[in-house]
């Protein structure tokens, strides 16, 4: 398989994920199981995600999302001082409920990215014309807003040390190399949206990923019932983004759903992390995600 390459020239090889089945439960949390490919026995549950409640987060979250238009460097400042917030985290603000998570892009498509935290959870970010996507890998002030701490960010920057922002956001170099290297074992993933009718069940068999959909994914009003499955690339970049970056994103709740703003992610590579980089000669299906 090609490498994708990069803006920061780093190469980047398509691989296939790890193991996970998820449902997004009421109020935004989300628990987790593992499941092992081809079997229903649970390996382990991933613990839930959290609202978080320290100091003034919506605050800093409205000012993230606030500042990006003016001053970069301001947003990166108020996610970098976040240094608590290790997965998902939501809190009201203004009558509005604004949302964050840090972790590894499992799969990214025109309408929606689903995230993995360290811990294991996971949820569905709805994205539209007006996400911002923003690859900060040659940024410092933008690597720390990504990992918010101190360490990793310089070992990212002065060495190119991507083990310990690894570890950080995706869990372990071991989980990020499985999101990275291609194997012919299928693996599926489920994200079911609480209070709606949208479940997104994610296939994956080397190179292909198939999606299977339950309902629209609007970026105003609640999902409505509509059956859909289509085929694509599991690491064909999607607004730069694709499966294995790093990633923190910024959003708010709205109609039950997530909605994505921001995004800051940085491209990881097999040799970054210590993997091994496989080849596959699967197929890329033909169909395309539909747009709404």
């Amino acid at each position: 398989m090609m490498a994708r390459n990069r803006r920061n020239g780093r190469n980047r090889t398509v691989a296939l994920a790890g193991l996970a089945t998820a449902a997004v439960l009421g109020g935004g949390v989300i628990a987790g199981v593992a499941l092992a490919a081809g079997s229903s026995a649970v390996i382990a549950a991933a613990p839930a995600a959290h609202t978080a409640r320290f100091g003034n987060e919506g605050t800093m979250l409205a000012t993230a999302l606030g500042d990006w238009n003016t001053s970069h460097q301001g947003t990166y400042s108020q996610l970098a001082q976040m240094t608590s917030m290790r997965g998902f985290s939501q809190t009201s603000h203004h009558g509005k409920t604004l949302a964050v998570q840090r972790g590894i892009v499992v799969l990214a498509t025109n309408q929606f990215i689903i995230l993995q935290s360290a811990n294991g959870s996971l949820h569905l970010w709805l994205v539209s014309a007006g996400t911002k996507f923003q690859n900060v890998s040659t940024s410092t002030a933008g690597t720390a807003a990504l990992t918010a701490n101190t360490s990793a960010t310089q070992q990212a920057m002065n060495s190119g040390n991507m083990i310990p922002a690894t570890t950080l956001l995706a869990g372990s170099p071991a989980t990020a190399a499985g999101m990275l290297t291609p194997t012919p074992a299928t693996q599926t993933i489920t994200v079911q949206v609480a209070n709606t009718d949208l479940t997104v069940t994610v296939t994956v068999t080397r190179n292909t990923a198939t999606v299977n959909q339950t309902a629209t994914m609007p970026t105003n009003g609640i999902p409505a019932p509509m059956p859909i499955t289509y085929t694509m690339n599991a690491w064909q970049a999607r607004n730069s983004l694709a499966r294995g970056d790093l990633a923190v994103i910024v959003g708010a709740r709205s109609h039950w759903t997530l909605h994505a703003q921001l995004v800051l992610f940085s491209p990881l590579s097999t040799s970054a992390i210590g993997g091994t980089t496989g080849t596959t000669t699967g197929t890329t299906g033909s169909n395309t995600p539909p747009h709404w």
